[in-house]
């Protein structure tokens, strides 16, 4: 009897826990009976309009939340980091982060530009000719590329991006023996221009500045890093509140974008290769690219005990969904594999704060998905921008439930792709969040496993690792100690992953 009673009350708290998860799942649902229900009556553009206004009102809210996200995170993020403390490890702990993330996007764009999901989206090829640019030499690409990564103007870069601006000749000439007209292109002058669209690069390379100084100078700067948390801590209980609406605009979304085109089952099959496309990048990363990346940081056999440790702590947060609900399981696991109590006390928390990188995989392949859903063919500069936002959010964007479609807003608005077929997405994310939230918690463990190696030589064999902490503790003193206090809140309490 007791049995069932505990049954039920832990039943009663999956429920309450995932509640948000669970009426999402219901708008899905109700999102593809309506369109079912409602294209036989061949609705008009106005009422498709109407359907998907829910929707667009709450992605304009998300949107509107996108720049006060990027400024808070990054800079407390940054900020919160001591160069002085734990050199070593930090160091060790973070070039480990930063590699898996820019592979984990790396993977994510080569699979997704080779099988190519978005592409049986029934209107890829309807928009692709109005998309194309017209002229845009590769040099200018590049130029522009880093023009917007250091603004002149920090105010002009929240509402304008610089591109170049070309004066053409064009002289068209029929050749007669190919039967076809040719186009001979030059280039009278070129200038930098501006054009409307926020500038999240420049904004994103500011605020990491103006996080590392803050950093260097903590004592002095220690009202503005309180600032900036309580401005980022403002901005989550604003998105927290909006996704409650999730389950509203999730029926708009998926409606009205399932209305606007002629083949249902095409997008069906989009959506099924898209699926396929994350949940392969995610198997590569895990059981490939991670393992390869703790080779080469220990030139240890990274399979046992490390990855094998790893499994259940990745369980649970697949089922849990939750960092700081599963932390105390991700710690007792490198427990059991033997590491140094000091290095995984430290390590955890801080990969906890910065480390998504199943999440980059998601992040950058929905992006690519949308571009190819439209038939947008992408540039280099395109290519370039869309990575690099991609790896700064998988690793600045805090944990907030279905936080990962604001970070693929964030940079389908960098990129300047259409997020006209984003609520499609909401269809497959409730099952990829769990999934890659499973592929981070392994990955926090093998981040940990390999600064615990390299970390081996540093400290003493016989060295109790709980008198060790203690002194380390009176060694940091008040100012580092807060600032460990303060990498430690990049958690969002929710601890919802990406």
């Amino acid at each position: 009897m007791a049995e069932l009673e505990c049954s039920g009350r832990c039943f009663k708290g999956w429920l309450r826990s995932n509640v948000l998860l669970l009426l999402t799942l219901g708008g899905v649902i109700i999102g593809f009976i309506i369109a079912v229900l409602v294209k036989p009556l061949d609705p008009s553009d106005n009422a498709i309009m109407w359907i998907n206004f829910p929707g667009e009102l709450f992605m304009r809210a998300l949107k509107c939340c996108i720049l006060p996200i990027i400024v808070s995170s990054v800079i407390t993020a940054v900020a919160s980091l001591d160069v002085k403390t734990n050199s070593k490890m930090g160091g060790i702990a973070f070039a480990f982060m930063v590699i898996a993330v820019v592979l984990a996007v790396i993977l994510g764009m080569v699979l997704t530009f080779a099988i190519r999901p978005g592409a049986s989206f029934s209107d890829a090829s309807e928009e692709a000719q109005s998309k194309k640019v017209a002229y845009y030499e590769t040099q200018d690409v590049f130029a522009d590329l880093f023009r917007n990564l250091f603004t002149d103007n920090i105010v002009k870069a929240c509402f304008q991006k610089a591109y170049t601006s070309y004066e053409l000749d064009i002289n068209e000439t029929y050749d007669t023996s190919l039967n076809e007209t040719l186009k001979k292109i030059d280039v009278l002058s070129k200038s930098v221009a501006y054009t409307g669209g926020s500038n999240y690069l420049g904004v994103l390379v500011f605020s990491i500045a103006f996080g590392t100084a803050m950093s260097v100078e903590r004592k002095q700067t220690a009202v503005m890093l309180d600032f900036f948390m309580a401005m980022r801590v403002i901005v989550f209980q604003i998105i927290t509140v909006l996704l409650w609406l999730l389950p509203i605009a999730t029926i708009s979304l998926i409606a009205g974008s399932l209305l606007r085109v002629d083949n249902i089952i095409g997008v069906l099959i989009s959506l099924g290769l898209f699926s396929v496309t994350v949940l392969v990048g995610l198997a590569i990363h895990t059981f490939i690219t991670v393992p390869l990346l703790f080779f080469a940081f220990t030139r240890k056999n990274p399979f046992k005990p490390y990855l094998t440790g790893s499994f259940k702590p990745g369980l649970f947060l697949t089922i849990v969904r939750s960092s700081i609900a599963t932390m105390a399981e991700i710690l007792k696991a490198c427990e059991r594999i033997g590491m140094n109590q000091k290095v995984y006390d430290f390590v955890v928390p801080l990969s906890i704060s910065f480390k998504k990188d199943g999440s980059a995989v998601f992040i950058v392949s929905s992006c690519i998905w949308l571009a190819q859903t439209k038939g947008i063919a992408f540039s280099a500069g395109s290519v370039i921008s869309t990575g690099i936002m991609a790896m700064a959010m998988a690793m600045c964007l805090p944990g907030v439930p279905s936080a990962s479609v604001v970070a693929v807003a964030t940079i389908a608005s960098t990129a300047g792709l259409p997020l006209e077929n984003i609520g499609v997405l909401f269809a497959m994310e409730w099952l990829l969040d769990a999934l890659r939230g499973g592929v981070n918690g392994i990955s926090y463990v093998m981040n940990t496993g390999a600064v615990d190696v390299r970390m081996a030589n540093t400290f003493s064999e016989t060295e109790d690792p709980a008198k060790a902490r203690a002194l380390d503790d009176d060694e940091l003193g008040d100012e580092n100690a807060i600032a460990l206090n303060s990498s430690n809140v990049n958690v969002n309490e929710k601890g919802t992953y990406l």
